[in-house]
């Protein structure tokens, strides 16, 4: 008789979703006598949270440095000496790799987690800049036995303000493109 009709019993009005309240069990594996305490909701998503952060931060970062470091070495060793200081321009062809891997990393953690890219894409970038000065750091005074000229710190400078530049515009860019999905 009803099959099929929408039958008004007088429990949900207006046929709206209903939200009822959750039984509130007490737990059994609580009252056991070896179970585990049971993390409270606030530190359980705490953990989870953080242990998405450094996910967040560890991917692009480590894409920057499996391109930059191979990049770095060559380019370090060429011939015997940096490529830089042989005053021809080859040395324009690593420095547009290692940018552009700093700008593919900033995209992967703007297409990674779009509403967060640049709070992921900074850290991520700056991390992977630390790895990549320390490096040199060590190379110069433990490889080469050499120190660091004021023109090369200034070279330095003007190379993280480009990396953390060109992270920034790749994490627009990979959130433009994880956004406008179709």
């Amino acid at each position: 008789m009803t099959e099929g009709l929408l039958v008004d019993n007088d429990r949900v009005p207006n046929y709206e979703m209903s939200g009822g309240k959750r039984r509130n069990r007490p737990a059994a594996a609580a009252r056991a006598r070896h179970a585990r305490p049971r993390r409270g909701r606030p530190e359980r998503a705490t953990r989870r949270e953080l242990g998405t952060e450094l996910g967040e931060i560890a991917v692009p970062a480590s894409l920057v440095l499996i391109v930059s470091i191979p990049v770095m070495i060559v380019e370090e060793d060429w011939h015997g000496r940096p490529m830089i200081d042989e005053g021809t321009y080859l040395w324009i062809l690593p420095a547009f790799l290692v940018a552009s891997a700093f700008l593919f990393g900033g995209a992967l953690a703007g297409f990674r987690s779009p509403s967060t890219a640049v709070g992921h894409a900074v850290p991520s970038a700056s991390f992977a800049l630390a790895i990549l000065l320390l490096c040199e750091v060590l190379r110069r005074f433990w490889v080469v036995h050499e120190g660091v000229p004021i023109a090369v710190v200034r070279l330095w400078c003007l190379g993280i303000v480009g990396a953390l530049m060109l992270s920034l515009i790749g994490s627009l860019l990979g959130r433009r493109l994880a956004t406008n999905r179709y």
